[in-house]
């Protein structure tokens, strides 16, 4: 199709949108912004640019398939984020000239996770930790982490146990830590703990922080039998 109705169709996109109260509730958003991008671009990096900026899930399906460490059967998510690349505004319109833009629209609300699909803190918080894992360099220095009730695993680096506590509760995950210390990266995707905070003594058990993380690589698309997490008793950090 031509330049122009490429242009007529993104329009026709974007009234749609404009009209459908999940995507009309973003108004204002980063995240809605980064959706009419994907769809008015064209060039396949752009969009995968755009699609990585909204969705912290996207950006760590990338950093596992970098380090070959992406789950690829049965993996719904990866699926959708493919179809999502691939529909072009034109088809999309075409979809809705048809009537059929159900299944485009429910593909939008799976791969930004808005509307029926909005993530849980939950998973949000244990994917950033993931990343910020994967980010580590080998062998350096590790960062702190707590760990809190029903296994979410928090780090922000420069920050005290206390600090990170604050931030979670500000974030509606209620409890008082129940387990802190550090974790490095010894390899790809080899990791080594401790459970040395003296802040928090609730639990000793390694498996307190090993069960919760590999749930979490394999929820977010990873390999999780390739991932190895060594429990000592102090970093040294």
């Amino acid at each position: 199709m031509s330049e122009s109705s490429s242009a007529s169709s993104f329009r026709t996109v974007e009234r749609l949108l404009a009209g459908w109260k999940p995507f009309a509730d973003l108004a204002g958003t980063m995240l809605a912004a980064q959706i009419l991008a994907l769809l008015r671009d064209g060039d396949p990096e752009l969009r995968r640019a755009h699609l990585a900026s909204a969705s912290d899930l996207y950006r760590l399906h990338l950093r596992y398939a970098e380090l070959g460490l992406l789950r690829e059967g049965r993996n719904e998510r990866a699926e959708q984020f493919a179809r999502l690349l691939a529909l072009s505004t034109d088809a999309f319109a075409a979809a809705i000239a048809r009537g059929e833009q159900k299944e485009p629209l429910a593909l939008l609300q799976a791969c930004f996770e808005f509307g029926r699909h909005e993530a849980q803190a939950r998973n949000v918080l244990m994917r950033q930790f993931i990343l910020t894992l994967l980010e580590l360099d080998v062998g350096a220095l590790g960062v702190k982490y707590s760990l809190y009730p029903g296994g979410v695993l928090y780090t922000t680096a420069g920050k005290t146990h206390d600090e990170m506590a604050q931030d979670l509760a500000k974030l509606g995950m209620g409890g008082a830590p129940i387990a802190g210390g550090t974790i490095a990266r010894a390899g790809q995707a080899l990791f080594q703990f401790d459970m040395a905070s003296t802040a928090y003594k609730a639990t000793n058990d390694p498996n307190a922080v090993r069960e919760p993380l590999l749930r979490a690589v394999r929820a977010s698309g990873g390999r999780e039998d390739a991932f190895r997490l060594q429990h000592r008793e102090r970093l040294g950090v």
